[in-house]
């Protein structure tokens, strides 16, 4: 299957990407920059020329860049120098980076940017993040008018919910019903973020990241999930790491017919990361422990080992038929106990 994935310009990265041009549909990436807010904590901001100049090494490439804050300090929608600077952002990229689209997930920002910057709209695409959550035809379609009413072009591809990767009937219904309404359309599945299965913590973790990301208080986003959110959790509940909607690399032909390809995350993780995780899904198989190519569990890889080939050969047809009632349940429990080895003793230990 075809690859998403994440695109940094830093080490020898451009050039790993570069030699694996025949699994690489597209990239994304951030500029990490105030104009264009995203959904993870701004570490620094990006050198956008070096940015363009790597990208360029990419032929054939389709490259987005991320627009996805959940949202925004509402000033910024009224903000029209702030919006005219956000555009010669997207044009110096248009013109020398020969972008795609911008992946979004506030409508009122797309469409302000709409409004203000038509001429920019008309030559990009306005690609839904994976955090708009797209799990039902519906959704979809109703995400897709909202896009029709901006400026910008419908998107070329879609990546669908996480939670669609363990309930194999629905994602073949979703994902008929979109294409035969949508035949265009490419379909994505999210491979190795790694969260809770439909994360009770998500929408107000995205909410935070966006609040930080916008001035309005500290960052303490690690702190809350590992005292009150998904890293306690799956400390507390093994289980919960296997029950997460991951697709391990050795299960990706099992998704063939069903989506065009997959999207790998996780662009904070650094080129060491990037590279083990990329390889893994180019190549199908991983054998190492399975945190250390999954992107939100990766903050546990220290202090747990799965080891990935040891995990029952009908994984994925368990984890992709179950109720997900886990507490009844256990099985994914008792594999974690069979397999996993905790090397670190808990909380105490993680930083944040």
């Amino acid at each position: 299957m075809l690859l998403d994935v994440p695109f940094i310009a830093e080490g020898g990265y451009p050039a790993f990407l570069a030699d694996r041009l025949d699994r690489v549909r597209s990239v994304h990436f951030s500029l990490s920059s105030p104009l264009l807010q995203d959904a993870r904590q701004r570490l620094a901001e990006g050198d956008t020329a070096r940015i363009i100049k790597e990208l360029n090494r990419l032929d054939g490439v389709r490259r987005y860049v991320l627009m996805n804050g959940r949202l925004h300090d509402p000033a910024r929608y009224f903000d029209t120098r702030g919006l005219d600077r956000t555009a010669d952002l997207l044009r110096r990229l248009l013109d020398e980076a020969g972008l795609h689209g911008v992946i979004f997930a506030d409508g009122y920002f797309l469409t302000a940017l709409s409004d203000r910057c038509p001429d920019v709209a008309d030559r990009l695409e306005g690609v839904p993040s994976i955090n708009c959550m797209l799990d039902t035809p519906t959704k979809v379609f109703a995400t897709l008018a909202m896009i029709g009413e901006t400026g910008f072009r419908l998107p070329s591809r879609l990546v669908l919910d996480r939670s669609l990767n363990r309930d194999a009937n629905r994602l073949e219904a979703v994902a008929g019903e979109i294409r035969r309404v949508h035949p265009d359309i490419e379909l994505l599945l999210m491979a190795n973020e790694g969260c809770l299965y439909q994360c009770p913590y998500k929408a107000a973790h995205d909410a935070h990241i966006s609040l930080v990301n916008e001035g309005l208080c500290p960052e303490r986003t690690f702190a809350m999930n590992r005292d009150f959110g998904c890293v306690r959790r799956m400390l507390a509940e093994p289980g919960a790491m296997l029950a997460s909607p991951f697709i391990r690399p050795e299960d990706l032909a099992r998704f063939e017919g069903l989506a065009d390809g997959v999207k790998v995350c996780g662009r904070n993780r650094g080129t060491d990361f990037l590279m083990r995780a990329v390889t893994a899904y180019s190549e199908e198989r991983h054998d190492g422990n399975l945190l250390d190519i999954m992107d939100a569990m990766g903050d546990l890889s220290d202090h747990v080992h799965i080891p990935n080939p040891a995990l029952p050969p009908d994984f994925a047809d368990r984890v992709t038929a179950c109720d997900k009632r886990c507490g009844a349940c256990g099985w994914c429990a008792g594999v974690m106990d069979r397999i996993a080895t905790r090397t670190a003793p808990g909380l105490a230990d993680l930083s944040g």
